[in-house]
């Protein structure tokens, strides 16, 4: 309980600080952390990536559920909350640096193609040409019916930018499916889970 009060505050802090590189005042919640999970299939993957694990609230899920020969790697653009994720799972290999340059860094360790990434990204934050250079190197990186799952808040719906999110996501994977909206989280969020 401790802890998640910790996390709570350091995020809220870091979103106050920094409103568009965060994107919520409070980390996902479990429920909204298990089902990502398990639309990605991290459980049976043998390499996952999670871009933009902030205070680790899908970090740990994932963790749990990895199977034991899994490669995982956690990618945190902010270097201040790396570094606290490398202190509290130090079991996950998390690196400081932007997801547009995924690639390089499934490369540098050595990494078969992914069989899911799961994002925590803002994405309605970001400008149009930062969301098509994160989403094409993702699709990249994945293995062919490799899964790309993120999430966006039902809030973000009308902003424009989020409108444009998915249709650029429609045009660069597969499939896409919409969850049903999580409302145990704040705020209330619904998954985008997507196939190459």
């Amino acid at each position: 309980m401790i802890n998640r009060i910790q996390n709570t505050v350091l995020f809220f802090c870091k979103f106050i600080a920094s409103p568009r590189s965060i994107g919520a005042i409070a980390p996902s919640g479990p429920k909204l952390a298990q089902e990502i999970v398990r639309l990605a299939d991290v459980c049976s993957a043998k390499t996952v990536l999670e871009l933009g694990p902030g205070t680790g609230a899908f970090t740990s899920v994932i963790a749990c559920h990895l199977a034991a020969d899994a490669h995982f790697v956690a990618i945190e653009a902010d270097a201040h909350l790396a570094l606290l994720l490398r202190k509290k799972m130090a079991t996950v290999r998390t690196v400081a640096g932007s997801a547009e340059h995924i690639g390089r860094i499934m490369k540098s360790y050595r990494l078969p193609p992914a069989d899911c990434i799961v994002s925590g990204l803002p994405w309605s934050t970001f400008d149009a040409a930062l969301q098509d250079r994160i989403l094409c190197a993702a699709r990249d990186v994945l293995r062919p019916g490799g899964k790309f799952v993120t999430f966006s808040y039902v809030h973000a719906l009308p902003l424009r930018q989020a409108k444009r999110f998915r249709a650029v996501i429609e045009r660069t994977f597969a499939t896409v499916q919409k969850s049903p909206i999580i409302w145990k989280n704040l705020p209330p969020a619904f998954i985008y889970c997507c196939q190459k």
